[in-house]
């Protein structure tokens, strides 16, 4: 927790990239964490945790920062936001459901990418599926089973998917899917054009 009263970084949360970014300007610079704590006032074993993503700078403690290495505000989110285009942690994960759709979880892999592909794991619960009614929409679609097992219909032809198994298809082929086994079964996903 910050010790001023300022506000927390937007995006500063741990794991979010700002540390590695600092550490990279002062090793850049050829300062040791010392050397930045004489610059800026602040705790060598802070700074540490900073750099580590453990702890979140406020605004105000990281113009501090910045300032000591010579660099701006604007720069280091540069780098964070062009990171994160590239890199999407766990914890950045989007978990998403369907309405009228019980029992299907879609976790979001590549959030806010902006890109034509989209991936996401998939976990169906026992007894769960798409529906009776198969759908379509434009675009392809892969998917591979890493656990449980996956009834799959594409275009009335069924299949029974074991882990390892891969399905691929145009998304405008009538498909469904349900999940006939005792534990949930969970796929990674990949579709284009994105549907989330």
């Amino acid at each position: 927790m910050a010790a001023e009263s300022d506000p927390v970084v937007a995006g500063g949360a741990a794991g979010d990239g700002i540390g590695r970014h600092l550490r990279r300007e002062r090793l850049e610079r050829g300062l040791t964490l010392e050397q930045l704590a004489d610059r800026t006032g602040l705790s060598r074993s802070y700074l540490s945790n900073v750099e580590r993503d453990v702890n979140s700078p406020t605004i105000n403690t990281l113009r501090t920062i910045v300032d000591a290495l010579g660099t701006t505000l604007s720069r280091l989110f540069h780098a964070v936001e062009r990171e994160q285009r590239v890199l999407t942690r766990p914890d950045q994960r989007i978990e998403l459901t369907r309405a009228g759709v019980e029992g299907v979880t879609y976790t979001l892999l590549n959030p806010e990418h902006g890109g034509r592909l989209e991936m996401m794991l998939l976990e169906v619960a026992p007894g769960a599926g798409s529906g009776d009614r198969p759908h379509t929409h434009a675009g392809e679609e892969v998917g591979v089973l890493l656990s449980g097992e996956l009834d799959y219909w594409v275009d009335g032809v069924h299949h029974r998917l074991q882990p390892g198994d891969c399905v691929s298809f145009p998304s405008a082929t009538p498909h469904r899917y349900s999940n006939p086994g005792e534990v949930p079964a969970v796929c990674v996903w990949a579709e284009t054009p994105p549907s989330f």
